[in-house]
């Protein structure tokens, strides 16, 4: 008897188009013969109580669901956790973040940046999972707590952006990447440092690129912001012979040119680490995003600790030292602890291990 080909559904609130991992990975289910389903809507909590259309791609999804040996889902998903699915089908929650630097999920009911117990309970929030991807056991942790599963739920598989991320930053594509941002942006070419922005999202306020511009010395540095996409909608450009607001290339292509990466409480930290590059932190709201949001981080703890700020001229004053490269590496190596080769083949093959 023919073996049945495994159906895959995908499912996704995060883009009205399919994501970089989600892009990856329904190209490599397919090479294995795969049937695949993708469903791709922008919900977010703003837009959730005008989101009557909604409830239609909410049915979609669960035809999906019930359709499909396997589903993949990178974010919560309404009947992924409220309704029973059909027996055997296994339900993989491959988060759209590579770590958890802030608290998310059920670590955050009851407080200003989360859910009530109240809605998280009537909503079933992420109910409902056989299996979470996780890409190190310190993050397993944090993922537990915050999708309330056992350990024996944790599937270590990296996501398929480690894998794009790796090859932009020093990898096969690296050089055409760079030469696409160059011909965008000629003078980023010039004899100066490309510091690279890259901030988390902050519900109701704005984000401080003011206080890096005046810090950085424009003679040395420029400065290139790239803005969470739910920001960059309100986000008042403010510009500058050696500042660049883009909107054209990702966090991840830009990883290509930069000579210095700034974060803060997003995930993006970890993940630009597998460019090798010097990596600081600008916190200058720590306390306050400690209280409101939470984060799964101690920073004075943690290998990079002399890399976090909560000044701007102190952070500034820090990328003109020497920077500790094993420092780096020793955070990479705690919060990806797994093997980076081929992640989107390797994730891939465990999928369809489950069908």
């Amino acid at each position: 008897m023919k073996k049945q080909v495994p159906r895959i559904a995908i499912i996704s609130r995060e883009s009205n188009t399919k994501t970089l991992d989600i892009s990856m990975l329904e190209a490599e289910l397919l090479k294995r013969g795969c049937g695949v389903t993708v469903l791709s809507r922008l919900l977010t909590k703003e837009k959730s109580l005008k989101a009557l259309g909604y409830i239609g791609h909410v049915m979609k999804q669960e035809a999906a669901i019930v359709a499909s040996d396997v589903v993949v889902l990178d974010t919560y998903c309404i009947p992924a956790s409220m309704i029973p699915h059909r027996k055997g089908t296994k339900v993989v929650q491959m988060w759209h973040a590579l770590g958890a630097i802030k608290q998310f999920g059920w670590q955050t009911v009851g407080k200003q940046g989360g859910s009530s117990a109240k809605t998280a309970k009537l909503m079933k929030m992420h109910h409902g999972y056989d299996y979470v991807v996780c890409a190190s056991d310190v993050t397993s942790d944090h993922f537990c707590e915050a999708f309330r599963v056992g350990k024996d739920k944790i599937a270590k598989y990296g996501l398929p952006r480690i894998d794009y991320i790796k090859s932009v930053a020093a990898g096969d594509r690296q050089a055409e990447m760079a030469a696409k941002i160059l011909a965008k942006y000629p003078r980023i070419a010039k004899e100066k440092k490309t510091v690279l922005y890259a901030p988390t999202f902050r519900r109701g306020k704005a984000v401080d690129v003011k206080g890096l511009m005046q810090a950085l010395d424009p003679a040395k540095y420029n400065l290139v912001v790239k803005l969470h996409p739910l920001y960059r909608g309100d986000a008042e450009a403010q510009s500058g012979p050696n500042v660049i607001f883009d909107e054209d290339f990702s966090s991840y292509d830009w990883l290509s040119v930069a000579d210095v990466v700034v974060s803060d409480y997003s995930s993006y930290v970890i993940e630009s680490t597998l460019a090798d590059k010097p990596l600081f932190i600008y916190a200058y709201d720590l306390e306050d995003y400690a209280e409101n949001t939470g984060l799964n981080i101690d920073f004075d703890s943690e290998p990079i600790a002399p890399y976090v700020f909560k000044d701007a001229k102190e952070l500034a004053a820090g990328i003109e030292k020497p920077y500790d490269m094993n420092a780096l590496r020793a955070f990479r190596d705690r919060y990806i602890d797994i093997n980076t080769d081929n992640c989107t083949a390797a994730l891939a093959d465990y999928i369809v291990s489950l069908a």
